[in-house]
């Protein structure tokens, strides 16, 4: 009893520190605040947000709903934390000893000469329980290698997470640029029956000797321009479909998605302006780096433990009796108790290599924290300029539009009156349809700016968040 009370208090000592150096996070290397400027409204807790709070569009909710099952790219990544985790298991269970259950049965025939001069069989039966090769982690070599283990574990989580962001992301703006095509292409469509109508027109006209073979070249042409359009933009939508299948791991004639305009499909658009830094280091990509950090600190720790002695420990306690009948008596208990010290002496410099490697790969996880950071910052910057930017944009197409549509219908009026030549029917046209399609980029760009920025400040990976009555 005192040997097996020794034993399990050595368990307890070992491995309750650790030589691995201390955690300090590096600083911010960004401004702690976006100069950004006032937007339309206050967000607040951006980052506590659930992805139906920012996109309230049912068809959108349901896209993303299917996806977050179906998407294989998401279940990649959820299978990887997994991995993690089984991993981090193991590394876990080396800290406590492996106690095994044994039974033996020996049975040898000796000739006289050696055994005492008869000849005959010695047999042997055993059964104990034995601890194999423990390590008693008294400088935390094992110690270090679990915390390794578990902080990769839990970059694998912030992974999953990052991954989770990623998709709504993806999938809300493949819904925001189909619906842009859908629309690009309904104005395609629009355009070539107009242009079909001038086209038509100047041929009635052409018969009447009304109009020239000038003209009609020239209507021709612009009509089968925008046929090409509405075929270009017929395989896009396609395509977009396609995309979107993909992303939400169903086939595309599942998706049943309803036809929407862009301004149909409605977003949380509020940004408060001076959002701190700060809520950077919630973003999964930063805390995954972070963790990256922590476990490359933990190596450290591994690689000193390494320049001290590794005490071991090999210890069994049963029963042992040459007749099986009498085995379970209590007078035929054996034990055993074996504990080992092996201590590095000459190694030609391999376990120095090993650390200064572990530190080398601990400056390299700083740099790509930091790095990390940087970008992330400059993502949220870029997004908040371009909803800033967009919204200047979405005014100034609208009234480009109307005006160019106001000409439009004035250059009919005089082409009607023959004040007017084709030729500038057919240019009033062609300004009408850039300038409509550059209205519609716009209001896109606007809408994907705001994906992009509720993407950069981490917000989402939840279904619904804490926030989610603040308007």
């Amino acid at each position: 009893m005192r040997r097996l009370i020794l034993v399990i208090a050595l368990v307890a000592l070992s491995g309750c520190a650790t030589l691995a150096p201390e955690r300090e996070r590096p600083d911010m290397p960004v401004p702690e605040a976006w100069n950004a400027p006032a937007q339309t409204g206050p967000l607040a807790g951006v980052d506590e947000l659930g992805w139906r709070d920012v996109f309230p569009d049912p068809a959108l909710q349901k896209l993303i709903s299917t996806a977050l099952q179906q998407n294989r790219s998401l279940r990649q990544a959820v299978l990887a934390m997994d991995k993690a985790r089984a991993q981090f298991g193991i590394a876990r269970a080396d800290r406590i000893p492996n106690v095994d259950a044994s039974g033996q049965n020996s049975n040898q025939r000796l000739p006289a000469d050696l055994r005492g001069g008869i000849e005959g069989i010695d047999r042997q039966w055993n059964v104990g329980l034995g601890i194999s090769s423990f390590e008693l982690d008294f400088f935390g070599r094992v110690k270090s290698l679990e915390d390794s283990a578990l902080e990769s574990y839990l970059a694998t989580e912030e992974a999953r997470r990052a991954a989770h962001i990623s998709l709504v992301s993806q999938v809300a703006r493949g819904y925001l640029t189909l619906a842009g095509d859908r629309e690009h292409l309904s104005l395609a469509r629009e355009t070539l029956e107009s242009r079909q109508a001038t086209l038509d027109l100047t041929m009635a006209q052409l018969a009447h000797g009304m109009s020239t073979e000038l003209a009609r070249h020239q209507a021709e042409e612009v009509v089968a321009v925008a046929q090409a359009e509405v075929a270009r933009l017929t395989a896009q939508v396609a395509m977009d479909e396609n995309a979107l299948a993909v992303l939400v791991g169903v086939p595309g004639p599942e998706l049943g998605l309803p036809a929407q305009a862009i301004d149909d499909v409605k977003l949380r658009t509020s940004v408060k302006p001076g959002l701190p830094s700060e809520l950077l280091t919630r973003r999964p990509d930063i805390l995954e780096a972070e963790h990256r950090l922590w476990a490359a600190g933990a190596e450290i720790g591994a690689a000193r433990a390494a320049f001290f002695p590794r005490i071991g420990l090999t210890t069994t306690a049963g029963l042992a009796s040459l007749e099986l009948t009498d085995l379970f008596d209590s007078a035929q208990r054996v034990w055993t108790f074996v504990p080992s010290i092996t201590l590095p002496i000459f190694d030609a410099g391999r376990n120095k290599a090993r650390l200064e490697a572990a530190k080398a790969e601990q400056q390299i996880k700083i740099a790509q924290y930091e790095e990390t950071i940087q970008n992330a910052f400059r993502e949220v910057s870029d997004a908040l300029a371009k909803n800033q930017g967009y919204e200047g944009q979405v005014r100034a197409q609208a009234r480009r539009s109307a005006s160019a549509e106001k000409s439009r219908l004035l250059v009919d009026q005089r082409f009607s009156a023959g004040l007017e030549s084709a030729f500038a029917v057919h240019d009033a046209e062609r300004t009408l349809f850039t300038a409509r399609q550059n209205l519609l980029d716009a209001r896109l760009a606007q809408k994907l700016a705001m994906v992009e920025l509720f993407t950069a400040l981490g917000g989402g990976w939840q279904e619904n968040g804490l926030h989610a009555s603040i308007q």
